[in-house]
């Protein structure tokens, strides 16, 4: 089956503010991961897309109930919602976006994972569990529904591109498709979101660039033995690099390869245009609108 019909079983959905409960957050060092009420965002959420989070709690009053209504954003501004609520909405003045790891829609619950790496997620992870948050999501388009493909489904994940992962895997498994992870990273220590793909049941392979935590290599060394079978569809998510690498390989064995492409946003929505990608043929695609996942030669991913 080509790309360009799995695409066609991308799902994107009706997106809303949200504001969430935080239910857990603790993490290892500067690698934490979130777990929110949130609905509405849970209901609709497919895997392969993401939320846009603001840093700075609307509220860390553990006994002030979130809402569970969703409010379309031609309603209310979310930072107007934040300001009449009393939160330091404007420092930062940007949500930060974050992938999906984990959707129950049962519990009305997702999850995040996300590493500290600047003023935005410094501030993200001093919110404690209790507290409430102000969410955009879901956004984006998400991976192919696995019903539509064939064959063996390998999903890999290089680094934070790991928990999004998470989410794909059951996805997978409640849709009976026959799948397989390969999880990378440079040391085990960065292997954040292996265990919760673990827990779906698929099989895992992991690697790492030092050997500290499964085979020691790359990515592709795994993906080079399983395209030798039967494979019917890639998905990936990780640095550039390896999707370039994991494109290239795809495209000489002639299969379907999905990539999910990190980029800088601001509004999350397509408005500011500040996280375009190349499209192969010219011009330029929407990252939060049109992607994040793409069909792996729709995009023109480090020059090629």
């Amino acid at each position: 089956m080509m790309s360009s019909a799995l695409r066609q079983a991308q799902i994107q959905a009706e997106w809303a503010t949200e504001h969430g409960r935080v239910l857990a957050h603790g993490g290892d060092g500067e690698i934490r991961k979130l777990t929110l009420f949130a609905p509405e965002i849970a209901r609709q959420a497919t895997a392969g897309q993401f939320v846009q989070i603001h840093p700075r709690p609307l509220s860390q009053t553990a006994t002030e109930a979130p809402s569970a209504q969703a409010a379309p954003l031609a309603q209310v501004a979310p930072l107007a919602q934040a300001a009449l609520a009393g939160a330091p909405a404007f420092d930062p003045l940007l949500r930060r976006p974050i992938s999906l790891c984990e959707i129950r829609p049962e519990a009305g619950e997702i999850s995040l994972i996300y590493r500290v790496v600047g003023r935005g997620t410094r501030a993200l992870s001093a919110v404690p569990p209790g507290a409430v948050v102000d969410l955009l999501g879901p956004l984006g388009r998400s991976f192919p529904d696995p019903r539509a493909g064939q064959g063996r489904l390998v999903l890999i994940g290089g680094g934070l591109g790991i928990p999004p992962m998470a989410a794909a895997a059951r996805w997978a498994m409640q849709s009976g498709r026959d799948a397989v992870a390969i999880l990378g990273a440079r040391t085990a220590r960065y292997l954040a979101g292996a265990r919760e793909v673990a827990e779906t049941g698929i099989p895992v392979i992991t690697v790492t660039d030092d050997g500290s935590a499964g085979e020691q290599g790359l990515v592709t060394d795994a993906l080079d033995r399983l395209l030798i079978e039967r494979v019917g569809e890639v998905w990936a998510c990780g640095p550039e690099p390896m999707l370039v690498a994991v494109k290239e390989r795809c495209a000489a064995a002639g299969i379907p390869c999905f990539v999910s492409v990190e980029r800088h946003m601001a509004c999350g929505f397509g408005a500011c245009l500040g996280c375009t990608v190349p499209r192969a043929g010219g011009g330029y695609l929407k990252t939060c609108q049109d992607g994040p996942v793409f069909p792996a030669e729709e995009v023109i991913l480090g020059g090629c």
